[in-house]
This record gives C-alpha cells, sequence and structure tokens, in this order.
C-alpha cells in the first residue's frame, strides 16, 4: 500500500467536514425519526445518514482503510490506517436547538491518532490537529492557555449525567479545586481547551470516536488528553473516563487531585 502524505488525508478530512456541514445545515428543516440507544441516548436517522455518506467517500478514495462509526458496523478495524467519524456529536444538542453539536473526524495509524477535525457546522468553526503539527482554528494557528494553577482554571465538564456513583466525585473533587466550571459544552469545549479559553475539561464514560479525535487537536496546541490514570488513549481503549488540560504541569495537578480519592 502506498502512504500518502499527511496533508493529503487533511484534504480528505477536510472534504468529509464539508460534506458534514452542509448535510447538517440542510437536516435542521427537517423533523429527525429519533431511536433511543441502550444506553438512553438519541440517535436519529441523519446521524446514520450522514455516517454512510462519509464511509461512501471514504470507501471511494481509500477501499483498504478500515472505519469505524459510532453509528454503523465497524469496516476493517484493524486496518494499518482507520477512519474514525462521529457523524453529529451532541445529539441532543442538535435535537434542542442548542449550536454546539458537530462532526468529530479522525485518522488513525496503527490504532493511534495521526489527524482530528471538529466542526461546528452553525458556527462555521473547525479545529484541525495533526501529529506534530500545530494546532489550526479557522485557518489560524493557536495555543492552550498558559495556566498553571489549578485554583485559577476554568473547568468544562458535558454534563454530570454523564457521570455514576462510581466517578462523580472525581467531578466535584476538581470542580471545588477550579475557580469556575462551564457545562453542556460538548466537543466545542475540546476546541475552546486548544484555543486558550478553557483550561481544563473532564467527562466520564466516553467512546473513542468521542475523545480520539480531539487528541492531536489538543497536543498541537500545546495541551494533553488522556485518560483519569494519565495513559495514552488508542483504538484500543474502549469506554474511558478522559480528561485534558491547558498544558502538562496543569494535567499533572488535577491527576495528582484525582488520584488522592483513590
Amino acid at each position: 500500500m502506498i502512504i500518502e502524505p499527511a496533508d493529503t488525508f487533511l484534504k480528505h478530512g477536510e472534504i468529509m467536514a464539508d460534506l458534514a456541514r452542509s448535510f447538517i445545515r440542510q437536516s435542521i428543516f427537517t423533523k429527525p425519526k429519533i431511536e433511543y440507544k441502550t444506553d438512553g441516548s438519541p440517535v436519529t436517522n441523519f446521524d446514520k445518514e450522514l455516517e454512510v455518506i462519509l464511509r461512501g467517500y471514504i470507501h471511494d478514495k481509500y477501499p483498504e482503510h478500515g472505519i469505524i462509526g459510532e453509528e454503523l458496523t465497524a469496516v476493517n478495524p484493524s486496518a494499518e490506517f482507520t477512519w474514525l467519524l462521529d457523524p453529529i456529536d451532541g445529539t441532543l444538542a442538535f435535537l434542542t436547538g442548542i449550536p454546539v453539536y458537530g462532526t468529530l473526524i479522525s485518522l488513525l495509524h496503527d490504532g493511534f491518532p495521526i489527524l482530528g477535525i471538529i466542526d461546528i457546522p452553525m458556527t462555521s468553526d473547525r479545529w484541525i490537529g495533526q501529529k506534530n503539527k500545530k494546532t489550526l482554528h479557522n485557518g489560524r494557528f493557536i495555543k492552550t492557555s498558559d495556566c498553571s494553577v489549578l485554583s485559577e482554571a476554568t473547568l468544562s465538564t458535558s454534563s454530570p449525567d454523564y457521570y455514576d456513583e462510581t466517578n462523580i466525585n472525581v467531578l466535584k473533587t476538581l470542580q471545588s479545586a477550579t475557580v469556575q466550571t462551564v457545562y453542556g459544552g460538548s466537543c466545542v469545549a475540546y476546541g475552546q481547551i486548544a484555543s486558550g479559553k478553557i483550561d481544563l475539561g473532564i467527562d466520564a464514560n466516553f467512546d473513542i470516536h468521542d475523545f480520539l479525535p480531539l487528541i492531536p487537536i489538543i497536543e498541537g496546541a500545546g495541551g494533553l488528553l488522556t485518560n483519569w490514570q494519565g495513559e495514552t488513549l488508542s483504538k484500543e481503549s474502549g469506554t474511558e473516563n478522559m480528561i485534558a488540560s491547558a498544558n502538562p504541569y496543569l494535567h499533572g495537578k488535577a491527576l495528582e487531585k484525582i488520584n488522592h480519592l483513590k
């Protein structure tokens, strides 16, 4: 197999993000069909239809690549190069008209993300991260904040509802240690960590399509994203508790707080 340059992979990733943005913008004018997964989260016909479109594009350009999507059965997931798709991240926000939903796209090489894209269709925001390259937000290089004091940090979490009795104390501990908490940002919040507007992000019980696309974006801006044990995340991670920080020093301080609970 001929390995293409990283910029070629990025080009196709951006084309898919453009396709997703156009599809989602058109979908808001049509009433969706809603189903509920076993975990109680909603999924719409638009989630599935968009994933089919993106899968079709990948299969046309890279038939030998694997595909792992949130809604449909994985195709060749053990391939050297595997695309990871979350067609509408934040489906509940999509259904309720809160414009923090978006599309997450990642390319994995041997199970680790080398490309990550967050695209927010209703605000035209796009974050792009590539391994060993600086992160871009709407075409401009960005960096994380230089916050190094936990008590001065702004914390983000999607919702306390995503936690359970075994890990809610982790959220409460970090809330007590930081200056303020912002809720409901979905994937946008992690883009804003890369942009330096939020210092810490924490979430529980997330799947690989939720967090692997974020890693090149956070790291390329100077930050760090791991599980709560400080371990590197990959395709093999499965469902995980994750934490993202503006810099490794702040990350270490947050992990100290978490590990102190054990």
